[in-house]
């Protein structure tokens, strides 16, 4: 038979779980400043190789989502893109299945739409890459890439093959680089924002709520069969 007690511990651990699993590992909302957050430039796929980093984004009080956000300025040819401090870096394996979540939107536009990788990854000797297809508007626009092996490329963005289970794992548990794409136009004249940058761990499935409710039916049951043998 099941012990009431150990039937409470097992519930509140499912509880413990869903209220911890839905919530931001690490995240940036630029409230007062840029919170470390660099930029550099990179030759793009497949090498990643930065060319130019450390550069300065400009810090906003009065833009965002709510008020607070950072821009970079497109300082040359190459791909340019934020650079996460080292509070998203290092062993992040708690991201694995969950989210990384931003909003960010053009100030600036060129003359010409151009893509490449939303976000660059790189740990334990990788590179993975997520794309968005869709242009970026000048209004604020939720972007919410999937940390699930089927959604990253390796390397290539157009062309690399799709990263698998244990390949996203491993370089989220010893995440050295996190660059969020601040190019997405030509030629060389664009500046581009960015605001709430969130690594979210995974939601749980709802069969996991299910089987909480159902200890918990459990549990009520037990308590009136005792309310009964009592009287």
């Amino acid at each position: 038979m099941i012990r009431p007690s150990l039937l409470v511990v097992c519930c509140l651990t499912f509880l413990s779980y869903s209220a911890t699993a839905a919530s931001s590992l690490v995240s940036s909302t630029f409230d007062s400043d840029a919170d470390g957050w660099t930029g550099l430039t990179t030759d793009g796929s497949p090498f990643w190789t930065s060319i130019t980093s450390g550069l300065t984004p400009t810090y906003s009080s009065s833009d965002g989502m709510p008020a607070g956000s950072i821009t970079l300025a497109d300082p040359d040819w190459q791909w340019t893109y934020f650079s996460a401090p080292g509070k998203f870096l290092g062993n992040q394996s708690a991201a694995f299945g969950g989210s990384l979540q931003f909003d960010s939107r053009y100030v600036m536009a060129g003359t010409s739409y151009s893509n490449e990788a939303e976000v660059v990854l790189k740990g334990a000797g990788l590179t993975l890459v997520y794309e968005i297809t869709n242009s970026l508007p000048a209004t604020w626009t939720h972007l919410d890439a999937a940390l699930v092996a089927g959604a990253w490329r390796v390397a290539d963005t157009f062309s690399g093959t799709f990263a698998t289970d244990a390949q996203l794992l491993a370089v989220l548990s010893n995440l050295n680089a996190l660059w969020i794409n601040a190019e997405h136009f030509t030629p060389v004249m664009e500046v581009i924002a960015l605001d709430n940058v969130n690594l979210l761990a995974p939601v749980p499935e709802p069969e996991s709520y299910a089987m909480l409710l159902a200890g918990l039916s459990v549990l009520g049951l037990i308590a009136r069969r005792r309310k009964t043998r009592q009287e």
